[in-house]
């Protein structure tokens, strides 16, 4: 009985873990559809398309490993984690995740 209970709350614990790991940041999955100077457009899984700016503070990472704005490419699904800009009304990223992109994909499944 003693170890369930532990069980379950160490799995509740862990769980707020995951979910209070990056505040209020919203989590922006997709694909790059576009690069614009500081901007980034990201097609998501649901299909709609989103704006994100990258700014001097924005951390890029490739896997575990640090990355450069650069690395970015059309075509490339990332995660980016985001807080909305009120006064510009567009999403700013804090941190980029990048993945590979769809050409990657396709090459290693033959």
């Amino acid at each position: 009985m003693f170890n369930k209970v532990l069980a379950y709350s160490l799995t509740i614990l862990m769980s707020a873990v995951v979910l209070l790991a990056h505040g209020d940041a919203t989590h922006i999955m997709g694909t790059v559809t576009a690069i614009q100077g500081d901007h980034v457009t990201v097609k998501q899984q649901d299909g709609k398309s989103e704006m994100v700016m990258l700014e001097k503070t924005t951390k890029y990472l490739n896997g575990k490993k640090e990355a450069k704005k650069a690395d970015i490419k059309v075509g490339m699904r990332v995660v980016i984690d985001a807080k909305m800009d009120e006064k510009m009304k567009m999403f700013v990223a804090s941190e980029v995740t990048l993945g590979v992109t769809e050409t990657q994909t396709h090459t290693d499944k033959k």
